[in-house]
């Protein structure tokens, strides 16, 4: 991993992601009576949202659709906040630090579509998950070699864990 990106791993306090594509496969499930009655997300993803906590890591979720299923499932999982129906992602991630008291540069942000890009450009370090229109993947510091759903945002945390050396303590923690 080249130095860069190591030094841009070190400094981050925060995880911020877009939900449809990076915590979701991307598919949307509509009833006839055009509700969105659930959301497909993955248990390892889930599980990473912990591992941050654990770590000392916030985590927040800046959705450009409104669901009531995204936060729902942001709240069981402890996130320290959720945004959906958000227009401006430069504008949310800007607040977002500015209520955790910390610097932009101290924010990963993931994302998968151009909606993402002003937030991301923002950002101390960029992510996207594997299946990211290309005009995002050539953008960011990094690209998960798993899609959105399947355990891009898992592997974007543990990254990070390992990378800041705290991965270790959250594995020694489940093998004693």
């Amino acid at each position: 991993m080249d130095q860069n990106l190591i030094e841009k791993i070190k400094k981050i306090k925060l995880i911020a992601t877009d939900v449809d594509g990076v915590l979701t496969e991307g598919f949307v499930f509509i009833t006839n009576d055009a509700k969105e009655p659930f959301g497909k997300f993955n248990i390892l993803d889930g599980f990473a949202v912990i591992m941050a906590r654990e770590a000392g890591l916030k985590t927040v979720v800046i959705s450009g659709r409104k669901s009531e299923a995204t936060e729902a499932r942001c709240q069981k999982l402890g996130m320290d906040q959720a945004f959906t129906g958000v227009e401006e992602k430069n504008v949310q991630i800007c607040q977002v630090a500015e209520s955790f008291g910390i610097s932009l540069d101290e924010i990963a942000y993931i994302g998968d579509d151009l909606i993402d890009l002003p937030a991301l450009k923002l950002v101390g370090l960029k992510c996207a998950p594997n299946n990211a229109v290309n005009d995002v993947k050539s953008f960011v510091d990094y690209v998960s070699p798993y899609k959105g759903g399947t355990g891009a945002f898992r592997d974007i945390v543990e990254l990070i864990l390992r990378t800041q050396d705290k991965y270790k303590q959250i594995l020694d923690k489940y093998l004693q």
